[in-house]
């Protein structure tokens, strides 16, 4: 599991925190207001009230030991371009931005950020992906070659152990957890026998979670 850090918790950066959790990782959640991180608090491993401007505080809270960082403050480009810089200065690994427009991507790539999205980018090629994949149910792009999806567990695997599968061994990706009926179960033993209509929460490169959607 990797953990990753979310500065700015709008409604973007709420619901992508909240879904990395959701999804087994360990999620630090960053805003100035107060309000925000009472809202978010109990569903993250941290929230913390710090003003992400400030690199002392960043680095106060451990920023720079976290896999991967996400600046979700794209209404204000100074602000980005601050916490960016005070990122890059703290040496961490992984800088995603969210930005408004091509000219901001341009100028937070120069400073340090691996990738900049828009939000209206990731909802497209989340429904591209669904719309093209039979047994695909959702998606979450964490790098350019990095994704989380949850399929329909494939009828071949149906009445069959996890480790029997060697789903890391044959196709490469990593089970994370195994939603059936209402539960979501994450401390899944390797004799775990997959059910029809369970739903598979995995995550790997994209190219070989792309062939997962050939299975049947």
């Amino acid at each position: 599991m990797k953990s990753f850090a979310v500065i700015g918790i709008g409604l973007f950066g709420k619901k992508l925190a909240c879904d990395l959790f959701d999804a087994g990782h360990t999620v630090l959640a960053i805003d100035h207001r107060e309000s925000h991180i009472e809202e978010i608090a109990d569903s993250v491993s941290r929230a913390a009230t710090v003003d992400a401007k400030n690199r002392e505080a960043l680095a106060q809270l451990g920023i720079q030991k976290y896999d991967c960082v996400i600046v979700a403050t794209s209404s204000d480009l100074a602000t980005s371009v601050i916490i960016t810089m005070n990122l890059r200065a703290l040496n961490v690994p992984e800088i995603i931005c969210k930005v408004k427009t091509e000219t901001d991507k341009e100028i937070l790539e120069t400073l340090g950020a691996s990738i900049c999205i828009t939000p209206e980018h990731i909802a497209a090629t989340k429904l591209a992906r669904r719309l093209c994949a039979k047994n695909i149910l959702d998606f979450t792009k964490l790098t350019d070659n990095h994704s989380i999806v949850e399929i329909e567990v494939p009828r071949s695997w149906v009445g069959k152990s996890v480790i029997e599968l060697s789903v890391r061994a044959n196709f490469n990706v990593n089970i994370m957890a195994i939603r059936r009926s209402s539960e979501m179960t994450v401390d899944f033993a390797p004799t775990e026998v997959l059910q029809a209509q369970d739903i598979l929460i995995l995550i790997g490169n994209n190219k070989d979670l792309d062939k997962l959607e050939k299975l049947s």
